[in-house]
């Protein structure tokens, strides 16, 4: 399973994989910053070390998301490539993706042991209404025999707070939410998602649940 996991993320990891010759202007924008922008551990921890000067010198002027794996020790920055009724996908120059709808994370390709897809509608509609909330999700995986298995999850949202949050040396006044999931023959939370919501809607932060295999990622928006 780690092998098949460390082949996934080294599709996002382009500094340490090679370098494919394109013309494509998003390739080539973001190669020039490989170094920064797609980073894996080495030795001693990965760190995202772009800048949003080093951004915009190379020419990306799409929003991107930086997506941290604590538990590969991975820092990789997404960029936003598409957008399809409501869904973003967030994409490495060699394909892998992570998809966003409204800042709530919906499922992953190319990580190797992918999420296959985490219903979001339901906690979208929780933070757009700003107070405690309760509702449910669907889970869906693909088993060990290639099966796809479909769970429900019984979840709450409850403010935490207004916080100021710092996101690549910019500054945001957020309201901080909690979500809480269970299921059914657990003891005690499935998970525990952080959201850091502006006044405007965005989700400038948040540390999402990705399945049992990737847990926990690490999420920021940042537009130039």
């Amino acid at each position: 399973m780690k092998r098949s996991i460390g082949a996934g993320l080294c599709l996002l990891v382009l500094s340490a994989c090679g370098q494919a010759v394109s013309d494509d202007p998003f390739v080539t924008a973001v190669n020039s910053i490989r170094g920064g922008l797609f980073n894996r551990d080495t030795g001693g921890g990965a760190a995202f070390t772009a800048t949003r000067d080093s951004l915009r010198e190379s020419g990306i002027t799409n929003p991107v998301m930086i997506t941290r794996v604590p538990a590969r020790d991975i820092a990789v920055g997404l960029i936003d490539y598409q957008r399809n009724r409501g869904v973003t996908v967030w994409r490495s120059t060699d394909g892998a993706t992570i998809s966003t709808a409204g800042g709530v994370l919906l499922n992953t390709r190319g990580f190797g042991t992918d999420l296959h897809s985490l219903e979001s509608a339901p906690v979208e509609a929780a933070l757009l209404s700003g107070g405690p909330a309760e509702y449910s999700r669907v889970f869906r995986a693909i088993d060990g025999e290639g099966a796809l298995q479909r769970a429900r999850l019984f979840c709450q949202l409850a403010p935490v707070g207004p916080e100021r949050i710092d996101v690549l040396g910019r500054a945001y006044d957020t309201r901080h939410f909690r979500e809480t999931c269970t299921a059914d023959g657990t003891d005690g939370p499935l998970f525990e998602n952080d959201y850091w919501r502006g006044p405007d809607g965005t989700i400038w932060k948040s540390r999402q649940w990705a399945g049992p295999e990737l847990g926990y990622l690490e999420l920021e928006r940042v537009i130039n």
